[in-house]
């Protein structure tokens, strides 16, 4: 894709491209470090969203994210961030989905004219087996690979192993417990600590071993999970400038950060680190005596199940569920986390009340929207030390505890004994579910082994040959064959995500929209999908997937229609702005 792309700008006569490859963590390392916006580089990289529409455009637009995931070149502007901050937070968007639709419309039309960042198409997620796995499902975020997979009640959703019928029209009768699956992954995990990792292959392997309060469905819909029930208690409209006399003054840093060691919770909406020396801030212990002083936007309260066990035999309490948030400060996902969270606090052993610093339009999905960890397990390491490289067994409460990880090769889990969902039956742990009295009461296979091999050849070569029952990113060429093998079943369902190229906004001459606008018309969208994946994606001529759409535009059809010619590969277009440019600059440049 990026060397079509680079092909296409040389072809101008205006550009010397050069394309530049490296070994995913390496790279993701790259990207993510503040001082990469400085160097005019170009990257590429995918993002992964949720149902949330917000996830696929604050996230690499917000300057909040500047140096997080995904803000890979320093994009700040301030009336985008009023603009993002204002189709998710305050009392009108929480009451009026219309009115949060129509701002998100005005979002993606803000970024087609400003073009940040060029989409290039909404990928297919894809996985292969063999015909001995039965029952398989896609989830739409490659992150749920396996866990979705394996055990989704939710969606009535369950895999096994049979290795003497080959898979095919097999229902729940057929179901048949037991095995071991084993499955290739292209990269290798960067850190079993959910919050101080945000690269797709390790939420996909804690995805096995840690559980949250609730769960969506494919279609995001919100059930309870680890909390038996939960409920909204109260809304109060008050704005980030409300919790002004809770607020600390700290310092700011010469590249225009907030110095502070502790997670900045709030900043006032007055202050700008990048201009003051000095900005108000709130911290976690501020934000929570706010709470109990009855300044918040949201309150919600989960009940827990009791008795629910994590591996290590001791039960799961508020206690847990408090240490956790509190674990998630300054981490690599705290600019998600702590883009709503005010405060977790225990009201008992088994309630926990989680309150959103204003009225938040996605606070149901979004508040509970962190892994369980042990309180024990947090309190005995340092931060981001949840993990074997640190000689730490990572402790869940989920369906597979740990067994054994060499890194940079496989990593083993097997069926947990005391899973509390099988403990007390699917019926008796979720009042909501409705499926087939068929449905196990946890994961039908025993064991899981999930091999690292970063060659996309022998990865595929494995699964021919019998090594492995699952892979996935596969090229979208072996995908035909596969397709059309009787040995091998190929699952596919449009992705929630899009892979992407930024622009460096703060570089000459990216810092000129006209260049933007001229490279982005030197995108062809329709050729990356025809000719690199052979079909499997889909232009993105808009920034929001079909599986966000539902509360992220009014209207569809009418963004489309308004967006895509702005996103037309238009050679003719851009060869009159590369011109006007050229006469500016002048030859040398």
């Amino acid at each position: 894709m990026v060397e079509l792309i680079a092909e296409s700008l040389q072809q101008t006569g205006y550009f010397e491209t050069e394309v530049e490859t490296y070994e995913w963590n390496a790279y993701l390392d790259r990207v993510i470090n503040p001082a990469y916006q400085e160097n005019g580089y170009l990257p590429a990289i995918g993002l992964s969203g949720t149902f949330n529409p917000h996830s696929f455009c604050n996230v690499i637009h917000n300057s909040a994210n500047v140096g997080a995931c995904c803000n890979l070149t320093g994009i700040s502007d301030p009336e985008l961030d009023e603009l993002l901050a204002s189709a998710r937070y305050g009392i009108d968007v929480v009451e009026d989905p219309q009115l949060r639709a129509e701002t998100y419309d005005e979002i993606w039309r803000t970024l087609a004219e400003e073009r940040y960042t060029s989409f290039t198409h909404f990928g297919v997620e894809t996985a292969v087996t063999s015909a001995a796995v039965h029952g398989f499902g896609v989830w739409p975020f490659q992150e749920g690979l396996f866990g979705y997979a394996l055990f989704s009640p939710q969606d009535g959703q369950v895999a096994w192993i049979d290795r003497e019928n080959p898979a095919g029209e097999s229902d729940l009768a057929d179901l048949v417990t037991g095995g071991t699956l084993t499955g290739a992954v292209s990269t290798n995990p960067s850190s079993f600590d959910p919050p101080h990792s945000s690269d797709t292959t390790s939420t996909m392997l804690q995805n096995l071993l840690f559980e949250g309060l609730v769960v969506n469905d494919a279609e995001g819909n919100v059930h309870p999970w680890l909390a038996e029930r939960y409920e909204l208690l109260d809304v109060r409209d008050v704005g980030r400038a409300a919790y002004e006399e809770y607020m600390r003054t700290v310092g700011t840093t010469a590249e225009g950060a907030v110095d502070a060691d502790e997670q900045v919770i709030v900043r006032h909406p007055e202050d700008d680190p990048a201009a003051d020396d000095e900005v108000r801030v709130l911290l976690p212990e501020d934000a929570r005596e706010a709470a109990a002083d009855g300044t918040y936007g949201m309150r919600f309260r989960y009940e827990l199940h009791e008795g629910v066990a994590f591996h290590d035999g001791s039960e799961l309490t508020a206690e847990d569920v408090v240490a956790s948030y509190e674990y998630y400060e300054n981490s690599a996902t705290a600019p998600q986390t702590f883009d709503s969270v005010l405060a977790a606090v225990a009201v008992d052993d088994y309630v926990v009340d989680v309150y959103a610093q204003v009225p938040d339009a996605e606070a149901e999905r979004e508040l509970p929207g962190i892994f369980v960890l042990s309180a024990d397990q947090i309190a005995a390491v340092e931060k981001g030390g949840i993990d074997p490289r640190e000689g730490v067994t990572p402790i869940g409460t989920g369906p597979y505890e740990f067994g054994e990880f060499v890194d940079e090769e496989y990593l083993e889990v097997s069926r947990f004994d005391d899973y509390w969902v099988g403990s007390r039956g699917i019926a008796e742990a979720f009042a909501w579910f409705d499926g087939l009295d068929a449905f196990p009461d946890g994961p039908a296979i025993d064991a899981v082994e999930v091999e690292v091999v970063p060659d996309d050849a022998t990865r595929t070569g494995a699964l021919r040959n019998g090594e492995v029952d699952l892979t996935y990113d596969v090229a979208s060429g072996t995908l035909e064959d596969f397709d059309d093998a009787d040995d091998f079943l190929v699952h596919a369902v449009e992705a929630g995500g899009y892979d992407y190229l930024q622009y460096p906004v703060n570089v000459e001459p990216w810092d000129d929209p006209r260049l933007r606008e001229a490279v982005n018309h030197l995108v062809p969208r329709q050729r990356i999908v025809d000719n690199v994946l052979n079909g499997w994606a889909e232009p993105a001529w808009t920034p929001i997937p079909q599986i966000a759409r539902g509360s992220g535009t009014a209207d569809y059809e009418a963004l489309e229609d308004a967006v895509r010619p702005l996103n037309e590969y238009d050679v003719e277009r851009a060869e009159e702005l590369l011109d006007e440019m050229a006469a500016e600059y002048g030859e040398s440049s």
